[in-house]
């Protein structure tokens, strides 16, 4: 009698077990759970703790070169055209699609810039038609994913070459230095020690990021982006918001070419390849801060600090330039793999 009513009380346990066998697998099934909890929660705190724990390092280490107050500007304004180039990245990506081909447009504004000017047009003419470049090939961009269907990815990067090509033929494959008296003037003003790119930058990062978070527009971009159909089959303009985004992020990436061309004083038609992995690290390894698994500006602006930091901390130690290639490469793979691993921790 007490083996029958002890079955009838647990008919999941095997014959001939205690129930209370069982127990142990129970609490270490809670265990897991709050594992699973406490890496939510630090999930979105990972990259700026790493942020932080950079900084402690190399200024540590290196407390005479690193832990300056100079070393600390020439990592922020070194970062201005970057800041623009990941903003202009990350809008497609909110709204689920690859634009790679913002390097390759910043370079071919700043090209086509060097041509008018060098050819006696005035600088705002110059400047005007060299923004103009952007919406035009964010335009182009937007036709060929939103309207014919060809994949973003390889879109843009095919995009991308043939700007590339254009680039060459604009300047002749030669490094110009044709750059507006006005524009680098304006580059070359500063606030509180900070040169107008960067301050321009931040203040595209903060009209970006109220729209992102505060605005109707920024809610259906993120609805876009994570299931385009649902969006569409709840009423929203899809394809007019995805073309949208291509527009704005050529037009940032024009703006950004005409930025870099007034800071440097010269256009390199070969430089869209160096400008390319910086920004699509930052924005994928934001979207692993702040708000997991969310493409996001606040964690972009993070990250893109945190390349600066580490690839300035490891050269300051001895090591090389082409540590900058390898971090950057590094902290894209980390980037998705603890996005990845996190998301599976929270599921749990």
């Amino acid at each position: 009698m007490v083996s029958r009513n002890h079955a009838e009380s647990n008919p999941t346990a095997p014959s001939g077990t205690d129930s209370r066998q069982q127990l142990p697998k129970k609490k270490r099934g809670s265990r897991d759970n709050v594992r699973a909890s406490k890496l939510t929660l630090l999930g979105p705190w990972a990259v700026p703790l790493l942020f932080v724990a950079l900084c402690v390092v190399f200024s540590v280490a290196a407390p005479d070169t690193f832990a300056t107050t100079t070393n600390v500007r020439v990592m922020i304004v070194g970062q201005a055209t970057i800041l623009l180039l990941s903003i202009a990245i990350l809008i497609p990506l909110r709204a689920g699609d690859f634009d790679l081909s913002v390097s390759a447009v910043m370079v071919l504004s700043a090209c086509v810039l060097g041509y008018l000017t060098a050819h006696g047009y005035s600088a705002f003419t110059a400047c005007l038609v060299a923004l103009l470049i952007g919406p035009i090939i964010g335009f182009v961009n937007g036709m060929l994913v939103v309207r014919i269907g060809i994949d973003s990815f390889i879109a843009t990067l095919g995009t991308l070459t043939i700007l590339v090509g254009l680039s060459s033929l604009v300047s002749g494959g030669a490094l110009m230095t044709t750059v507006p008296a006005e524009l680098l003037n304006f580059s070359r003003l500063s606030v509180l020690d900070l040169t107008m790119s960067v301050w321009l930058g931040w203040g595209i990062a903060l009209v970006v990021y109220y729209v992102f978070e505060w605005t109707p527009a920024g809610r259906y971009l993120l609805f876009i982006g994570n299931n385009t159909e649902a969006a569409r089959l709840a009423g929203l303009r899809v394809n007019a918001y995805r073309q949208g985004m291509y527009v704005v992020s050529g037009t940032l990436s024009a703006l950004a070419g005409l930025l870099v061309a007034g800071s440097l004083g010269s256009i390199d038609p070969t430089a869209s390849g160096a400008y390319l992995l910086p920004p699509i690290t930052a924005a994928f390894l934001g979207a692993s801060a702040i708000k997991l698994g969310r493409f996001n500006v606040v964690g972009t602006l993070v990250a893109i600090y945190l390349v600066a930091v580490g690839v300035t901390g490891l050269q300051m130690l001895g090591l090389e330039s082409w540590i900058a290639d390898v971090f950057n490469g590094t902290l894209l793979v980390f980037a998705v793999g603890l996005t990845i691993f996190l998301r599976r921790g929270s599921s749990k």
